[in-house]
Formats: structure tokens, C-alpha cells, sequence
């Protein structure tokens, strides 16, 4: 898992697939968060927030990127989308 932001940027200039479980990359100009791997044009440095999880870019106000759905198919660590639905729960209003 890369921890360094760098590093973290450069993954996502290179679209590692590999990586899509390790972190999510939340762009402040845009409101989203996506996978390393996602296609979409590539954010500029100062506009990227790096986060461990879809929870945490959740909890820290970013929207799932609608190209890559972050949330729903990336692979992550053992027990990361129990807490992601967790979440998204806790975010949706009551009906």
C-alpha cells in the first residue's frame, strides 16, 4: 500500500489497477472520489485529497465518482464495504 502522496499521484497518473483497494483519490474542485484506476481526466496535484477508504472520502463530504463507482466495485481490504454501506446509510436522509 502506497502512504505517501507522491506516490499516491503518480498511481493515479499511471491508472494502477492493482492499487484500486489500497486508497481513493477525493478532488476537492469536483466533490468526487474515485479508484487509482478510474479514466477520468487526471486531477492536478493540488487538487487531490488522498483517503484509505470510500468511507472516509464519504465522511470527509466527496460524492462516489459516477465513472468508476469507487464505492461499489473496487476491491478494497478485508471488512472496507460493510463499513462503506455502513456509511452510505448513516448519509441517506430517513424516507
Amino acid at each position: 500500500m502506497l502512504s505517501d502522496p507522491p506516490s499516491q499521484y503518480e498511481a493515479i497518473q499511471r491508472r494502477e489497477e492493482r492499487l484500486d483497494g489500497s486508497f481513493r483519490a477525493a478532488v476537492k474542485t469536483t466533490g468526487t472520489y474515485c479508484r487509482p484506476s478510474c479514466r477520468a481526466k487526471t486531477p492536478r496535484t493540488e487538487n487531490v485529497d488522498f483517503r484509505p477508504t470510500a468511507a472516509s472520502a464519504q465522511l470527509a463530504g466527496y460524492r462516489a465518482c459516477k465513472r468508476c463507482s469507487p464505492r461499489r466495485s473496487a476491491p478494497g481490504p478485508a471488512g472496507a464495504w460493510p463499513v462503506d454501506a455502513w456509511v452510505e446509510r448513516l448519509a441517506s436522509p430517513s424516507v
